[in-house]
């Protein structure tokens, strides 16, 4: 808040006058100048935070997701073992589930800093090319973590199936029947992590361009 003041002595004649409002005009105009010179900095503070938090969730993202890669190949390999020893069992053909073939992985993506840089309205303080790519990369980060939350129902659907109608890992041939299409499911959802993974890390090396 701006605060003008009356003059000390009182006004005498036009020339006072005008020398008074020139004097509280240049006074108002610096006060201004300085207010708007603050906010600046301050916007320009924020935006280099927000900026500089966004880009490291990104690269942390991104590091984990290519750390991960392997096991998720792993897990898809080790899926689709457990399917061709399903469909030998729905033949009534021998074959012994391993344990160790039903281990999944989950990797969370952080998304806090993107969340609150748009809470606080940092993002409009940004360039819109640099906003549209964070927000791509985003979109991609969603839609991986929506694929690993679809894999991880079927993992848990699948698994009391097998866990109540298998004695030494040998599941009855109509349990395996039951449990091919849930199987099937995460195969697909599997291969879709990997495929959207890889989208994934492409729009997160697009969003850590300068």
């Amino acid at each position: 808040m701006l605060d003008v003041h009356p003059p000390e002595h009182g006004i005498h004649g036009t020339r006072d006058f005008f020398l008074h409002l020139f004097t509280i005009t240049i006074g108002l105009l610096i006060a201004l100048g300085l207010e708007a010179g603050v906010e600046a900095l301050h916007h320009r503070h924020q935006r280099e935070e927000a900026e500089t938090l966004v880009r490291g969730e990104i690269q942390n993202n991104l590091t984990k997701i290519r750390d991960g890669a392997p096991e998720a190949t792993t897990e898809l390999h080790q899926m689709m073992h457990v399917l061709q020893t399903l469909e030998a069992r729905a033949q009534s053909q021998p074959g012994v589930l391993d344990d160790k073939e039903f281990i999944f992985r989950e990797s969370p993506m952080q998304d806090a800093a993107w969340r609150t840089a748009n809470s606080t309205g940092a993002l409009t303080l940004m360039d819109y090319a640099e906003v549209e790519r964070f927000s791509d990369a985003y979109k991609e980060q969603a839609l991986l973590q929506t694929m690993e939350e679809q894999a991880l129902d079927d993992y848990l659907e699948l698994l009391p199936i097998l866990a109540n109608h298998s004695k030494d890992g040998v599941v009855t041939p109509e349990a395996a029947k039951d449990a091919i299409p849930t199987t099937r499911r995460v195969i697909a959802h599997l291969s879709g992590m990997l495929d959207v993974g890889q989208g994934t890390v492409g729009a997160y090396q697009d969003a850590l361009k300068k």
